[in-house]
């Protein structure tokens, strides 16, 4: 394990792994069907990702981070769908760095879990053998009358306009998801159709951090909605165009992501980026201000 030693960063305190190498061994092997399938839709969905008593364990110590606000003064604990300000309950609460913040917290080891094995080994067989982890994301959506979705959008269209990704993110489920309370849903092939598209802040507010495709109408008629039992999980291309409807139900709807990368690549010319350039959150302003630098996953 290594220590980050510069003090104008605001992880100089964290300890980071060596490897992305997991601890297990995956319980799970592609089938060559399931690899086409991923290639062609850009999605994949697996049931039995993972078992009950995982599930358990990380559900548990996701409440905990969420409850403590983990990460906010950094701004990697804020909210997706809103302006983020202290005096209103969040919509879309989300934490960056879950496996950084859990481990000082709770002693959450992402890489000794089994959730982890089997996300590497999966994203290697549908990415490539020189895939490697870039970070992991944890997503709650609230059971409240306000509840919202997440707007339809590529995953790529948040990231450095001067690269081209081979990327995939994993969804891992930890209680069953219906439409009801806010499974994944995929636009097949978009990933093959499309380069990054453009998009826009949440309501055009340069103060929100979450994105939409432009003219989503337009593009959204071949609908495919993944619905998983607790401990499943999708994996999804990042130019797969892919949203989540409102959380409809009395339960809390959680998440935990993992993104992996292959090959990235530098584009001849930059692509369009002015619905990042142009915000301006207290997610942002919190990170600057706090010195932290990781990239978000």
């Amino acid at each position: 394990m290594e220590t980050i030693t510069n003090p104008h960063q605001a992880h100089a305190l964290f300890v980071l792994p060596e490897t992305d190498k997991p601890i297990k061994e995956s319980t799970i092997k592609l089938t060559q069907e399931q690899i086409d399938f991923f290639k062609t839709n850009g999605f994949l969905s697996i049931d039995n990702f993972i078992d009950d008593n995982e599930v358990s364990n990380i559900r548990n110590q996701y409440d905990q981070w969420f409850a403590a606000k983990l990460g906010r003064e950094h701004g990697n604990f804020f909210d997706l769908l809103s302006e983020d300000t202290d005096d209103k309950e969040a919509v879309a609460p989300q934490l960056l760095w879950p496996s950084i913040y859990g481990k000082q917290m709770t002693g959450f080891d992402l890489y000794s879990t089994q959730m982890y094995a089997n996300a590497y080994a999966i994203s290697k067989a549908l990415l490539g053998e020189d895939t490697i982890f870039k970070g992991d994301h944890a997503i709650l959506k609230p059971s409240t009358s306000n509840s919202l979705p997440t707007p339809w959008h590529q995953d790529e269209a948040y990231w450095n306009p001067t690269l081209t990704y081979e990327s995939l993110g994993v969804w891992v489920a930890l209680q069953p998801v219906s439409i009801e309370n806010g499974c994944m849903q995929f636009i097949p092939g978009s990933h093959r159709m499309y380069d990054v598209l453009p998009h826009h802040t949440q309501n055009n507010n340069p103060r929100i951090h979450g994105l939409e495709v432009d003219n989503p109408n337009e593009l959204t008629k071949n609908i495919m909605s993944c619905p998983l039992p607790s401990g499943g999980a999708t994996f999804h291309h990042c130019r797969t165009l892919h949203h989540t409807g409102p959380n409809c139900s009395n339960e809390p709807r959680r998440a935990y992501t993992l993104q992996f990368e292959c090959n990235t690549k530098t584009r001849e010319q930059p692509r369009l980026n002015t619905w990042n350039e142009t915000k301006i959150t207290e997610r942002e302003k919190r990170a600057k201000e706090s010195g932290w630098t990781l990239r978000a996953p």
